[in-house]
């Protein structure tokens, strides 16, 4: 009779199950539809309550639990999905462009809370307009540099784990920026971006690290690992001449390569990198582009 009865529990479950998955795939239609029609509307004000349409809905969305691993195949090509390796979190990331091309990033955190014994939503405001030398600062949920991340690196460590993560911004129409930021969960449901985990090519320490080149160049940021040892390499910028020593709009790539090495928890800056090996290059010329 137990084994009868159990039968018809998991029979249920699965039943259930499936009903939320068909009900997921309705659902990321209707995303879709609303994150395009708020990307076509040229007002932006009028593209900004469009997406909180987006927004809603898909807070909606994301009180099924299935929602934290279904793939959203089709709206991922339009917005950020990316999971955490260690699978604590899922970010739900996009942006919609403003004037002069620049953006406007939005972000939820679908995060299982322990305690509630449930999923929970996080989300983050965008403040990055506002910023100042965000290098060297501290962020909350409230007050969040924004970006597009698409790359998930977690740190494990004594008191928990830190996660670094590669974004890009579409700054303005003159240049894109690539960013390395670093993050923490912590007490109450609450999040803190920018740790000092990265040591410069000046010596210096930062909380995030943000490289800014021209909107007609390519600045390639990713993330690589072996067996000894964990990279974040990324493409060297430099000013397309002399007299833009400064300006960061008109930096190019020059075809070299730098990284930032994992060590001890830290990430420390390396000069001149070969992609391929994964190791220094040993008294190579610079060449300016």
């Amino acid at each position: 009779m137990k084994v009868y009865f159990l039968s018809i529990i998991i029979f249920l479950g699965l039943q259930f199950f499936g009903q939320n998955i068909k009900s997921l795939k309705a659902h990321e239609d209707t995303l879709i539809n609303l994150i395009n029609k708020t990307r076509s509307e040229t007002d932006f004000k009028k593209a900004f309550i469009l997406n909180n349409d987006f927004e809603a809905h898909l807070r909606k969305v994301l009180r099924y639990d299935e929602a934290f691993n279904f793939p959203f195949d089709s709206l991922s090509k339009l917005i950020s999905t990316v999971k955490s390796p260690d699978n604590s979190f899922r970010i739900f990331n996009w942006n919609i462009e403003k004037p002069k091309q620049e953006q406007f990033y939005c972000c939820l955190i679908m995060k299982y809370d322990n305690k509630k014994e449930e999923f929970i939503t996080l989300k983050l405001i965008d403040k990055s307009a506002s910023a100042f030398d965000p290098e060297y600062l501290s962020y909350s949920i409230n007050n969040w540099y924004g970006a597009l991340y698409y790359s998930i690196i977690p740190i494990k460590n004594a008191s928990g784990t830190i996660y670094t993560l590669l974004g890009w911004d579409g700054n303005n129409q003159f240049s894109n920026k690539k960013i390395i930021e670093s993050m923490e969960f912590q007490k109450k449901d609450n999040v803190k971006f920018g740790l000092p985990i990265f040591k410069s090519e000046e010596s210096k320490t930062k909380r995030r690290v943000i490289f800014q080149y021209n909107k007609n160049s390519y600045m390639s940021l990713k993330y690589a690992k072996d067996r000894k040892k964990e990279l974040i390499i990324f493409d060297h910028l430099s000013p397309k001449s002399p007299q833009l020593e400064g300006m960061k709009d008109w930096y190019v790539t020059d075809l070299s390569f730098d990284a930032f090495k994992l060590e001890n928890g830290k990430w420390k800056y390396l000069k001149d990198i070969d992609a391929n090996t994964l190791k220094p290059y040993k008294d190579r010329p610079y060449n300016s582009p």
